[in-house]
């Protein structure tokens, strides 16, 4: 550097501008200068540089770390000449955070003396963010990762333990082929081999999957399989996110098993009532054929038995006015009392008939109605 030219130094400062947020500070800490790029990153606005220049670097920090021993011993580290870089977590203007990937750099004068110090820095917010973001899944679900050839790359504790390994066995699986997860037939179709060409296509999938734990037992995971891209547009891995949903899938099916049975049950139910509303029927069919049976043949007795009757006391009325006859008795008597007996005997017995058709008509009509 010592070489180059002062045109060369300037221009390349210059380059170093054009891209960079950069800010000066004295030895104390009080800003001396600032571009457009670091102003607009830390919220104050392009062109606004008088808002900054002549305040303390302490505001772009908390409170309590610009009281901190911490802090002043970061000062003290610049103002003996040795340079700071890392990831720093500051405050915009409105306070709100920012991360800067940063070089705190000692400027010395032609006698070796430090003049100044310049702070180059990169807005890392979103990276910081998303790594943030990462760390919170890996902290909380399954995680796993993949080259695209499906080999397995990385793993979190959580995954293992949810397959059934100790948390520490991670040595165990990192190498080994995502198939290690699924049986032996499905790791040989066509249908496993074009999922990984999809993968490596840059397709995502997301769904419930159905895969093996070490031990070899069934395990149900939703789950999303999901490329990552390089700058360049390149998949360079494949990250699984996964939960273990098997004791809802196992529950589902049981209430779908349940739901299946029953619906058998009332089928039965159905044709069984449908029997019996048959037989039912049929036997009061029978039935009535027995009754309309049984009341002719009561009606045919109780006929003959009054016909019966009625020529009994013909007869004998009969053979009681011929012996009065040949006896010389009164006739006229017997003659009446035979004709009233045999009067009252024929009305009953008709009466009776008539009863009974009545009592078959009124059945028949209650059955039509039915």
């Amino acid at each position: 550097m010592k070489n180059l030219s002062k045109e060369e130094l300037l221009s390349r400062l210059e380059a170093i501008n054009r891209s960079n947020a950069i800010i000066y500070f004295d030895l104390s800490g009080t800003i001396l200068g600032v571009n457009d790029i670091f102003l607009e990153a830390m919220g104050y606005g392009v062109g606004n540089h008088d808002e900054l220049i002549g305040r303390h670097h302490s505001i772009f920090v908390c409170e309590e770390y610009a009281k901190s021993p911490e802090y002043e011993k970061f000062w003290d580290i610049l103002r003996s000449g040795k340079y700071y870089q890392g990831e720093f977590e500051r405050r915009r203007k409105d306070r709100s955070l920012i991360n800067l990937q940063a070089t705190y750099n000692p400027i010395f004068d032609d006698s070796g003396k430090i003049t100044k110090i310049m702070k180059i820095a990169t807005d890392i917010t979103l990276i910081v963010d998303s790594k943030k973001q990462v760390d919170a899944i890996n902290r909380s679900t399954a995680l796993i990762n993949f080259n695209t050839d499906g080999f397995i790359t990385d793993v979190n504790s959580i995954f293992l333990e949810t397959m059934g390994y100790r948390s520490n066995e991670k040595d165990k699986i990192i190498g080994k082929h995502h198939s290690i997860f699924i049986s032996y037939e499905y790791s040989k179709s066509d249908e496993y081999i074009k999922f990984w060409e999809n993968l490596r296509k840059g397709k995502f999938f997301d769904g419930i999957f159905e895969r093996r734990k070490v031990d070899g037992s069934t395990i149900y995971l939703q789950a999303s399989y999901n490329p990552v891209f390089d700058s360049k547009g390149n998949i360079t891995n494949v990250v699984k996110i996964a939960t273990d949903v098997t004791e809802a899938v196992n529950s589902k099916k049981k209430i779908d098993e349940l739901s299946k049975n029953l619906t058998v049950e009332l089928e039965n139910s159905q044709k069984l009532k449908d029997s019996i509303e048959k037989e039912k029927d049929a036997a009061l069919n029978d039935l009535d054929v027995i009754i309309k049976k049984g009341q002719s043949e009561l009606i045919k007795v109780i006929v003959k038995c009054a016909l019966a009757v009625i020529i009994g006391v013909g007869i004998v009325t009969t053979l009681l006015y011929w012996a009065a006859i040949i006896t010389n008795k009164e006739t006229q008597i017997i003659g009446s009392t035979w004709s009233n007996m045999f009067s009252v005997l024929l009305t009953n017995a008709f009466s009776i008939v008539g009863t009974i058709m009545g009592i078959k008509y009124a059945t028949q009509e209650s059955n039509t109605n039915k």
